[in-house]
């Protein structure tokens, strides 16, 4: 129906505010999994709220098919690389993967109640998407920020690509620290050099001492001598040198990790290449060229045990940048990039984060820590194929490059023909093979999205976007990049409100990886418990915090699914027509519209804040326990316009707050009891409740009404009574005269014949039998003990029991006088009001006498 009834469609014609949510395009690599599923139902959370709120919601079926994730697992299915197949035969292997998912994602997504508008639908491989990334590029070009430089950068020899700094994980690693002996040079003397690289011997530069390092300050400007390589390199002084690493004395290489790249950078250190995109040995190397790192190192390591030159080597801890995509180790090498130019915008990315609320406003502070430490612009290129094409020819002579013309957009400088015949200098213009990182891509969806270049009204009337969702991992890229390229393009924030989730764990609270096979599907879960029910659970998670899968809160969701669905199968029934308001209400009336007001006022202002927990924790309380544990069971056998007015109200306001959370449950029994009274198609766009009215001495009035009843219903089933057991008599006894309007509804609810509302009470406690104890009974009395128990019975147990009480009841038994003590009898007592025995509730300062 909501496919049939295009019930999710953006109106671009209406005149209704526009709420446009920046969707996250789903990556095309493999099946969904529970992360995802908990993820895109927080986005639609917003999404079916908003609409409901009286917005053209703005919401895109979109998929990210591109990049190295996709290349890596088509190699891995076909046993290729990039190197062994045409660009354009390999590019289709890609395309066809990527895109053999999309049928499957599409239907998790309507399974799941996903309310995403396939008419306003794109993919990130399209030639009309890339075509908007490139026409961006195009005018960064030409605005001077885009420059191409021969600059160190992360580099996967997997991937054989560059990375950004964004792009670089770091796993913890235990390798060896060599402690290798470098002849000091002119002398028999020698000093020990401690390295985890000792395959980069091939390009040592220079050793770094601290200048406050007293044992080796005499060794400040003079010269060493490398093993294996006899290499002279001089000794510098500098801080970032720690005398307490290793030995003390650093050997920079080119390049080792990021503390040699710095120090490269200081002292404009030559660079040489030890090792290659394909992450081997060069001729640098020597004997060990051709050879991978690993192996190299091992051979370096056994060649200084041979010369004597290894003199120990000890365990280190160290973090091991790795690449985000394949997990293999990455290297800094000097490759020729394209850069966009950051480090200028820093402070202007900044304050345009501040410019976004974030929701958690915490989350902000990670956008700030990155930026913060930022020390290189972001290499825009890629050695791929399956991305965009960077849209630029270069000259075979003097290099110049020639940017396409924005008109030529979309363009593959490596197939189609660069907008002039030749460079300037005659020269000719080769197609540039790189293609961009894509996060260029991904960071021009608000552009996307609020038709850039494609319709200028529609821009300035979409632009900026209302919200970008997305999880915490990819602060750093995705929404970093994003609030880089659209300050660049648009002077501009590219969103109003910034939504972070986190992420959800195994049941044990460690992250879910395929390789160590905990990875939850969540399409069994479905299967078993349905779809709301496994929503339910995405909306207990808190935004910007990790969350342990429980399938408890999968099941109480189902629960809740079924309590909702036979509400609305007890409640339906009672209607034949839309009920209007009646003058006069019932203080149980209007207790429940009162607190029915409340619950849409909480869970509206948490909807607004994105705090989905907190929403459904106030809608479930009040429909689990105050609708349906209490105002139902009050209003059970009442047939008036009062009560059908305020089942009617309550009832479909309830599902109304639960509709973006449970869409399925909620529509259900919307159509089922609803539809054919209201004016909307679907509860999905149906009006948001608002507050109804607000009855604050009849809330309190009620809330002491749902205590007493909820007591005598309690009393009946700890007593194993039926609750529609009839009582004689009920007497509220306390500050309860404001429940003298309550009346019918304590005795309805409760099945009393009598009901009595007093301030105050003559209840006693009496003695109602005096029962012997035989077992002392005997042994005292022997054969008179059946005539004393005889002679006691015929007593009025009260005045027996006085005499008891007061030290002795004497009677006359087979003539002779025997006088007994409490010892040999229980008194049994009861209460009794007005002459009739009682029992009694405590309910706050509210005592209850009940009449069986």
């Amino acid at each position: 129906m909501w496919k049939d009834e295009s019930v999710y469609r953006f109106d671009i014609e209406s005149g209704l505010p526009v709420f446009s949510i920046d969707n996250p395009p789903r990556y095309t690599s493999g099946s969904l999994h529970l992360g995802h599923a908990t993820g895109y139902s927080m986005i639609d959370f917003v999404a079916r709220y908003r609409r409901m709120r009286g917005y053209n919601v703005f919401f895109p079926l979109c998929f990210d098919v591109n990049g190295t994730p996709i290349e890596v697992r088509v190699e891995k299915k076909h046993n290729i690389t990039k190197l062994d197949l045409p660009r354009k035969e390999y590019r289709e292997l890609c395309s066809e993967f990527a895109n053999s998912f999309i049928d499957e994602m599409i239907h998790h997504f309507e399974i799941l109640g996903e309310s995403m508008d396939p008419s306003i639908y794109y993919q990130t491989d399209a030639p009309y998407y890339r075509r908007i990334t490139q026409i961006s590029f195009v005018k960064l070009f030409n605005e001077g920020l885009v420059y191409k430089g021969n600059f160190p950068v992360n580099w996967c020899p997997r991937c054989m690509t560059a990375l950004a700094d964004a792009e670089v994980e770091y796993r913890e690693n235990t390798t060896k620290l060599n402690y290798i002996r470098f002849m000091i040079d002119g002398t028999d003397g020698h000093i020990t050099v401690a390295t985890t690289r000792p395959e980069l011997l091939c390009t040592c530069k220079v050793v770094a001492v601290h200048p406050e390092d007293k044992e080796k300050k005499h060794l400040i400007g003079k010269y060493l001598v490398t093993p294996i390589y006899g290499r002279k390199v001089k000794v510098i002084a500098d801080p970032k040198a720690d005398p307490e690493f290793g030995t003390g004395s650093v050997m920079i290489c080119t390049i080792g990790d990021k503390s040699d790249l710095e120090w490269v950078m200081k002292y404009k250190l030559e660079m040489e290449k030890g090792i290659d995109e394909f992450g081997k040995m060069t001729s640098l190397a020597g004997k060990y060229e051709g050879m991978s790192v690993k192996d190299a190192r091992a051979a370096v390591i056994n060649d200084l045990k041979d010369s004597g030159s290894l003199i120990k080597q000890e365990n280190s801890e160290q973090n091991v940048s790795i690449c985000w995509r394949c997990h293999t180790p990455v290297e800094f090498l000097q490759v020729p990039q394209w850069f966009l130019k950051t480090l200028e915008f820093k402070e202007r990315v900044l304050k345009r984060a501040d410019e976004v609320n974030w929701y958690p406003e915490f989350m902000k502070i990670r956008l700030q820590d990155w930026v913060n430490s930022l020390e290189w612009d972001w290499v825009l290129s890629r050695q791929r194929v399956f991305a965009t094409p960077v849209p630029v020819w270069e000259c075979g002579s003097c290099g110049e490059a020639v940017v396409a013309d924005e008109k030529q957009c979309y363009v593959d400088p490596t197939e189609d023909d660069p907008p002039v015949e030749r460079c300037k200098c005659g020269g000719e213009l080769i197609g540039c093979t790189d293609v961009f990182d894509t996060w260029m891509d991904s960071s021009g969806s608000p552009l996307y999205n609020t038709f850039w270049e494609r319709d200028e009204e529609m821009f300035k009337k979409l632009f900026p976007m209302s919200l970008r969702p997305q999880s915490h991992d990819i602060i750093r890229t995705w929404a970093f990049y994003t609030l880089l390229r659209n300050e660049q393009i648009a002077s501009s924030i590219p969103w109003k409100n910034i939504m972070i989730h986190g992420f959800i764990m195994a049941p044990d609270g460690t992250p879910m990886h395929s390789s160590i096979g905990n990875v939850i599907d969540p399409i069994p879960i479905i299967k078993e418990y349905g779809a709301d029910a496994l929503r339910y659970y995405a909306c207990t998670c808190s935004m910007g915090i990790d969350h342990a899968f429980r399938e408890k809160d999968v099941i109480r969701g189902r629960k809740l699914c079924n309590k909702v669905f036979n509400i609305g199968k007890f409640i339906g029934p009672r209607f034949d027509s839309k009920p209007a308001e009646p003058k006069e209400l019932r203080i149980s009336d209007k207790w429940i519209l009162s607190r029915y007001s409340d619950t849409v006022a909480s869970v509206t202002q948490h909807f607004e804040s994105y705090q989905f927990d907190k929403a459904m924790r106030d809608a479930e309380s009040f429909i689990w326990h105050e609708l349906a544990d209490h105002y139902i069971e009050m209003v059970k056998s009442r047939k008036d316009d009062a009560a059908k007015y305020t089942l009617y109200t309550v009832l479909l306001g309830s599902i109304k707050m639960i509709a973006p959370f449970m869409p399925h449950i909620s529509e259900e029994v919307y159509q089922e009891h609803f539809r054919k009274y209201e004016n909307t198609k679907s509860i999905h766009i149906s009006p948001w409740p608002v507050p109804v009215s607000k009855h604050a001495d009849a809330e309190r009035s009620g809330n002491v009404l749902k205590d007493v009843i909820a007591a005598i219903r309690n009393w009946k089933s700890d007593n194993k009574l039926p609750l529609n057991t009839e009582l004689a008599m009920v007497e509220l006894i306390g500050d309860v005269l404001s429940l003298n309007g309550a009346r019918d509804d304590i005795t309805e609810t409760v099945k009393a014949r009598s009901l009595v509302i007093a301030e105050k009470a003559d209840i006693k406690e009496e003695v109602t039998a005096v029962k012997p104890i035989h077992s002392k009974l005997g042994p005292a009395f022997k054969e008179k003990a059946k005539a004393v128990v005889s002679e006691v019975s015929k007593m009025d147990p009260s005045e027996a029991a006085s005499a008891l009480v007061a030290g002795g009841l004497t009677i006359t038994v087979d003539g002779d006088s025997v006088t007994l003590t409490k010892e040999f009898f229980e008194l049994e007592r009861c209460l009794m009001l007005n002459g009739k025995q009682v029992e009694t509730i405590q309910v706050g300062d509210i005592l209850i006498a009940i009449e069986p």
